[in-house]
């Protein structure tokens, strides 16, 4: 796939930049929600993890990773792109139930 030299540090650089501020500001407006800031934090793990075979699987040729068999690797690095993405997905969804339920036991 043909890309502009640019694009590749810029989606890695892009994507690396919204993780760390989903991180830094979803911990600071979940200081009071212990067990959804964990929840959120497995979320950005997962969510990264997802990343990264998505960059492996769009930009491998060009970062000059061996894929072996590129038809066969990038079907597993789709795949695991979207396993870790449907688990992040999940965790937070998880943080908002965690946050409903504390809100909905404060009441």
């Amino acid at each position: 796939m043909a890309f502009e030299a640019e694009v590749i540090p810029l989606f890695i650089g892009g994507a690396s930049i919204v993780c760390i501020l989903e991180l830094v500001f979803g911990c600071m407006i979940l200081k009071q929600h212990k067990k959804a800031r964990y929840f959120l934090i497995g979320h950005i793990m997962c969510m990264a993890a997802a990343l990264i075979f998505l960059i492996r699987c769009i930009f491998a040729e060009r970062l000059g990773i061996n894929l072996g068999i590129p038809s066969i690797s990038n079907s597993v690095n789709i795949g695991l792109f979207g396993v870790f993405w449907a688990f992040g997905t999940g965790l937070l969804l998880a943080a908002f139930n965690a946050i409903a339920e504390r809100n909905g036991k404060d009441k």
